[in-house]
């Protein structure tokens, strides 16, 4: 029996699990069935681990992961991987995971109960719930984050819309995808010739690796029948993280050659001072299917601060602006784009950070980046994060940076920022920038490529998500007219 849950949302569900691949198998849901705990109970008890998700009228994705076997014994019990998780909120895009504070309280079984995560942190239903006449169900369960839970500063609101009414719930149980012989094998093989602890399982840094990521890369592009010919890539970051020698890095690797477009250098001021979409172009001089964004330095007193962040977000901000220290952007500002289109808003974030420097990150840097985060994510924007300058990190990188997923080093640097930002690390990845050298490196190639993927990925899954919305938009507004008519 198939369910509502897509791959790309089992993917992401596989990826905040851990632990390898998954197989995702659909054992209850309350349309077909009904809205009973003891119908879940008689279904789901003793099914291993298991994905509970909601959908509710808004199209707003929710629910929480449970690591060991549902009961209806009673009481609490420990629960150390569970986490809640929002996949959609409003029809948008919003991947949020919510872990543990209290991991000794994570499930709650009661048999007259659904699937409940905490104190109730997401408490699904109680008792029997029918459904209304309108199609839904009115469940008298709650989201009520941050009891044993941590809310990451996410109203819960911005979870279930405000209320528990529910087009459908679904509970999956999870299981490990069993490997061929051969294959375990073949990794079990790999991992005894390597130096060192794999922290990463990536693709390995070769010529191989460089050419499938490029062709992969070119591959992707807006969806034909709307305005968007490029996605838009935006960079952030402190002064001198490296953002606009990362831009130049991604061009070099399908040019063969270092590229120089975007200035690069030592300022305290930072040298990027206007908003620059760069085009990226091929040898033979097609272009590719985004812009890499490049912006000023991120903080306090530069021109670039969260106000500003927000216009250039939405696509207020024209190519070339030059952005001032002493006035934020406003409706009046001269080149004030007053009704972007979605060709001009930003449909991806990377926010690049200096891997030498993140240990010795102050609480102000982290407020400022993780206010930016939280403004990245209301407007329904994926972001990654890009550490640069991991050569720094240990000298023998510098020399063999191939090793890159084994360096305990980088690995540490990678679980810093995921804490600090509260982000999986699997969306933190790090880089080495063509600085010093004339030719291109392959390696250097590969790292920059694969955070330049998943930025075009994220990307094209918002824009299929606002393109839909926006049609589905248009479709309503014309059977309200029609019906007024």
């Amino acid at each position: 029996m198939a369910g509502r849950l897509t791959e790309k949302q089992k993917d992401q569900l596989e990826t905040w699990i851990g632990s390898g691949p998954k197989t995702f198998k659909l054992i209850y849901n309350i349309t077909r069935v009904e809205c009973s705990a003891q119908e879940f109970h008689r279904t789901c008890d003793n099914q291993g681990p298991t994905v509970t998700v909601l959908y509710n009228p808004e199209g707003s994705v929710y629910g929480g992961y449970a690591g060991i076997s549902w009961q209806s014994n009673g009481g609490y019990m420990e629960d150390e991987s569970a986490f809640i998780f929002q996949l959609m909120y409003s029809g948008k895009l919003v991947l949020n995971t919510f872990r543990p504070k209290d991991a000794s309280k994570a499930l709650r079984f009661q048999a007259q109960d659904g699937p409940c995560f905490g104190c109730p942190d997401l408490l699904t239903f109680t008792g029997d719930v029918a459904m209304s006449v309108e199609g839904y169900f009115c469940l008298n369960g709650r989201v009520s984050l941050n009891n044993y839970f941590k809310d990451k500063s996410v109203p819960n609101t911005n979870i279930n819309n405000g209320h528990m009414k529910t087009a459908e719930i679904e509970v999956y149980s999870v299981n490990d995808v069993k490997l061929r012989p051969e294959t375990k094998a073949f990794i079990s093989t790999k991992k005894t010739q390597c130096t060192g602890y794999i922290w990463r399982n990536a693709l390995d840094l070769t010529d191989e690796t460089v050419k499938s990521l490029c062709q992969e890369i070119r591959e992707v592009r807006p969806k034909t029948g709307t305005d968007v010919t490029d996605f838009r890539l935006l960079l952030i970051g402190p002064i001198g993280a490296g953002k606009s020698s990362f831009i130049n890095t991604a061009m070099s690797a399908f040019t063969s050659r270092v590229m120089h477009k975007a200035p690069v250098g030592t300022s305290e001021t930072g040298l990027t001072k206007q908003f620059i979409p760069y085009q990226v172009r091929e040898t033979d001089g097609s272009l590719l299917h985004f812009r890499l964004c490049d912006t000023p330095g991120l903080g306090d007193t530069s021109s670039i601060d969260a106000i500003n962040l927000h216009f250039l977000l939405d696509g207020h901000i024209p190519p070339s602006f030059e952005f001032s220290s002493s006035r934020h952007v406003s409706a009046k500002t001269v080149g004030y784009i007053s009704k972007p289109a979605l060709a001009q808003e930003i449909h991806s974030v990377a926010l690049v950070l200096d891997a030498s420097t993140v240990n010795g990150m102050s609480s102000t840097d982290t407020s400022l980046l993780n206010y930016c985060k939280r403004l990245i994510l209301e407007k329904a924007i994926p972001f990654v994060v890009i550490l640069t300058k991991i050569d720094k990190l240990h000298e023998e990188i510098a020399d063999n940076l191939t090793d890159v997923f084994k360096r305990p080093e980088v690995n540490q640097a990678v679980e810093k920022v995921s804490e600090a930002l509260g982000i999986p690390p699997n969306h933190v990845f790090p880089v080495k920038n063509h600085y010093r050298e004339v030719e291109t490196e392959m390696s250097v190639n590969a790292l920059s490529l694969m955070a330049l993927r998943k930025m075009v990925l994220l990307a094209s899954d918002v824009l299929d998500v606002r393109t839909s919305s926006s049609k589905e938009n248009q479709a309503d507004l014309a059977v309200t007219e029609s019906n007024s008519a």
